[in-house]
């Protein structure tokens, strides 16, 4: 008896013993990871603060009002700061999350930390194309439109659905930086752009035509008296 409750004993100090040494490799990784996603939480917020506050005086959101784009952003309550905003602390955020998981160390966790990195640097990557590329678009169309804007204030049909399809190939190349797959719509954009093109020269030869209208029909005009005096000394 007193050997099956020895044995009973040992067993039960082996299992509280194995809980224990459990315990203390997990506890201090679990207040790290605590840790980082709390400072990550805080970064998260500052860092997108900073770079709200340097798109602003940048004069993006300024550069961006009265564009379709940014006509589109405020219907859907964004600016490009906020947005910026947004972005940023998304970033931050998963960024922490991939560490806490690496403070773990668990190998089946690591995949998952790489992979979120990798989101990471995609987001930041898309962001920065977006940006970038969106500012050159309506930096050059806002000229543009200074110098080809018609009577009464109205920019041309040609140059609103150049700047359309601009803006959407800027979208376009900053999912692809982010790593989305945008081989289902590729049919459908090489279709749009080839309907634009063939629109713009429509439009092209429309607006010529009404432009020089009384210049062509004058030199129809010449044209046909030309051909009558021929014919008129080809009987003589």
């Amino acid at each position: 008896m007193p050997d099956l409750v020895d044995a009973i004993m040992s067993n039960l100090r082996a299992v509280v013993d194995e809980y224990l040494a459990a315990f203390a490799y997990i506890l201090p990784r679990a207040i790290g990871m605590v840790f980082v996603l709390v400072l990550g939480w805080l970064m998260g917020r500052l860092l997108g603060k900073a770079v709200a506050a340097i798109v602003k005086l940048s004069k993006a959101d300024d550069a961006l009002k009265g564009t379709p784009v940014g006509s589109y952003l405020t219907k859907a309550g964004y600016s490009l700061s906020t947005l910026m905003d947004l972005l940023t602390r998304i970033a931050v955020y998963l960024f922490s999350i991939a560490v806490a998981i690496r403070i773990l160390k668990v190998p089946e966790a690591f995949a998952l930390a790489q992979s979120l990195f990798d989101v990471v640097g995609r987001i930041v990557i898309g962001t920065a194309v977006f940006t970038v590329g969106l500012l050159i678009v309506e930096k050059v169309f806002g000229i543009a439109a200074k110098i080809l804007v018609g009577e009464g204030g109205r920019t041309p049909l040609a140059l609103s659905l150049v700047h359309v399809l601009l803006a959407l190939l800027v979208v376009a190349a900053a999912f692809s930086a982010a790593g989305v797959d945008l081989a289902p719509l590729e049919k459908f954009v090489s279709a749009f752009a080839q309907g634009v093109g063939i629109g713009l020269g429509v439009a092209i030869v429309v607006v010529v035509l009404a432009v020089f209208r009384e210049e062509l029909l004058g030199l129809a005009k010449n044209l046909r008296e030309l051909s009558g005096n021929r014919k008129a000394e080809t009987r003589i």
